[in-house]
This record gives C-alpha cells, structure tokens and sequence, in this order.
C-alpha cells in the first residue's frame, strides 16, 4: 500500500472514530454492559464530517448565525479571521464529492475497522431491497477507555478534537436531516454537479464577513 493511502486511511478513521466519540451521547439507562454512548444516522457523521473538511464552508455557517445572532458576533469573528489566518481552507481541506443527499463519503470499511478494533458497535435495519437504513454506532466502554484523557496528548490529534468541539458548540444539537439542509443553503453547494467535488466558497466567506463586521477578512 502507498504511503499516501496509508495516511490517508489513517486520518480517515481518526476522524470517523472522534466524530463517533465527541458527538455522542451518553446511555444512562445502563441496558449494555458493553456500550457507552451511542450516536444515531450515518447522515449526521456524513454532514459533521464535511464541516470539518472544509473549514471555508464552516466559516460561511459561523457567520449565518453571527448574523442572526449578535450575542455570537464577537467569538465567531475571531474563530473566522484565525481559519483564514492559518490558511486552514488551503492546508485542511480534504475533498468530499455531492451525491443525491448532499456531501458523501463511503465510510463502510472505516466502520468495520474501528468495530474490529472494539472501539464500535454498529446495528442497522435493512429495507425490503436489503439497503441498511437506521444505523446506530455504539461507542464501547472499552473504546472510552483507552481514549479518555489520551488523545489530547498527541499533537497529531490536537487540531481535529479542537475542531470537533467548535462545530459541537454551534451545531451539536442538530440532527443529520438539519445539518443536510443547514448546508444546501449554500448556492455553490447546492449546485455542484452530482458525483463531482464541491467547490469552495472562500470569496463568499469573504463577502459575508464584511457583510455582517463592516471590514475586509484579511
């Protein structure tokens, strides 16, 4: 295997497992013994997940609401200059392709990593076509184990718990149905052809920002 695809592959279930992880909820009602926390909707992962790829894109929802919401304003005004301070919509962009839901990404092998791992569980429905629908990850308590007060410790992983935990502060509480919709408010977005790659928006991150702070994002 290339070393590229190996990284690649690497970062791909780093991501997976610390969306899986972060986004998660606890279970209480203490009904497994192996499990927890559970997260539900492959959606949700799939639209989370585009959000930290493309930080021009999160840049752009940031200042929705900072548009809406002027208690925002201030915090999200540092968040976005620091993103393109850091150049992040260059250097940390990894591609995601437009398919009929919206931004799409095959992560069947990565969950059947991280479960053969132990880190996941996994349990779906299937459809009478034997498509599976209604997936629900479980986080495993020996999964939690072995990252709790760990990962922070590599640098390596620093930047995407950090990320995770700004797009959970904004948007946590959204579903995956809200999330899809939130994002193909976005012209370029919803206009990238099907099966190609979704065009960045910096300018239009550019526009909105002098739009709502009165002053050029430099």
């Amino acid at each position: 295997m290339e070393i590229d695809e190996q990284i690649r592959r690497y970062k791909d279930r780093l991501r997976i497992f610390l969306i899986l992880l972060l986004f998660s909820a606890e279970i209480t009602n203490g009904e497994s013994e192996q499990h927890a926390k559970v997260f539900r909707g492959e959606t949700r992962i799939q639209k989370i997940d585009f959000l930290l790829r493309y930080p021009d894109y999160l840049s752009y929802e940031l200042l929705i609401l900072a548009e809406k919401e002027k208690t925002h304003q201030s915090k999200i005004k540092h968040i976005v200059k620091t993103i393109f301070k850091s150049r992040e919509p260059e250097l940390k962009k990894l591609e995601m392709e437009r398919f009929f839901f919206g931004a799409y990404e095959d992560i069947d092998d990565t969950i059947s990593f991280l479960k053969s791992v132990g880190f996941i569980d996994f349990r779906s429905k299937r459809r009478t076509d034997m498509k599976a629908i209604e997936k629900t990850y479980f986080i495993t308590k020996y999964a939690l184990d072995k990252s709790e007060n760990k990962l922070s410790g590599f640098n390596s992983f620093k930047w995407y718990i950090e990320r995770c935990e700004l797009i959970k502060e904004y948007f946590g509480d959204l579903s995956g149905t809200q999330l899809k919709a939130m994002q193909y408010e976005i012209e370029e977005y919803k206009e990238t052809i099907l099966k190609t790659y979704i065009k960045d928006v910096q300018e239009q991150v550019r526009i909105k920002y002098e739009e709502v702070y009165g002053e050029p994002l430099l």
